[in-house]
């Protein structure tokens, strides 16, 4: 069973290297001026505020934009689209937990894979096309560990892991 990403995947990509691109071309300028009457707030605020964008949408990157294989044996997760992959075997996976997300366009929900009492793969029904193909998959394989209450909290630490 392997999970198939949907369109939205790849907005954070896109907007990664955008927001990448502008800190090339932005902060040089802020800093490097011949104009020293300009005031210190936008040389400190732009640079904080893209560099922060950048990271979160990083973050957003690694953590949700994940393709999953699951085998007879193991479950490979590739990360940044393929560019990091990571093996777990099934018997080292202790169950499966899921949550809901709601914003602006919707309410969604997310699964998380537990290994050792920590989150190791997250899927999501905004970025994954086939999600509740796979959730009923890994609903009969896995055993049920509860819902987790979602914590924008938590979520930002994991950009940070």
């Amino acid at each position: 069973m392997k999970t198939k990403f949907t369109f939205k995947v790849f907005l954070p990509a896109l907007l990664l290297i955008a927001f990448f691109y502008v800190i090339i071309l932005v902060i040089p300028g802020i800093f490097i001026t011949e104009n020293y009457n300009t005031p210190l707030f936008p040389r400190i605020f732009i640079p904080s505020i893209l560099i922060f964008s950048f990271v979160v949408l990083f973050g957003e990157v690694r953590t949700k934009c994940i393709s999953i294989t699951i085998n007879k044996n193991d479950i490979v997760a590739k990360r940044f689209f393929g560019l990091l992959t990571k093996t777990y075997k099934i018997s080292e996976i202790e169950g499966w937990k899921f949550s809901y997300l709601t914003g602006k366009g919707g309410t969604y929900e997310y699964l998380y894979l537990y290994k050792d009492g920590n989150k190791v793969v997250k899927i999501s029904q905004f970025y994954h096309k086939n999600y509740f193909q796979v959730k009923n998959y890994i609903q009969g394989n896995f055993k049920h560990l509860g819902y987790e209450k979602l914590s924008y909290t938590d979520e930002f630490k994991e950009i940070f892991k």
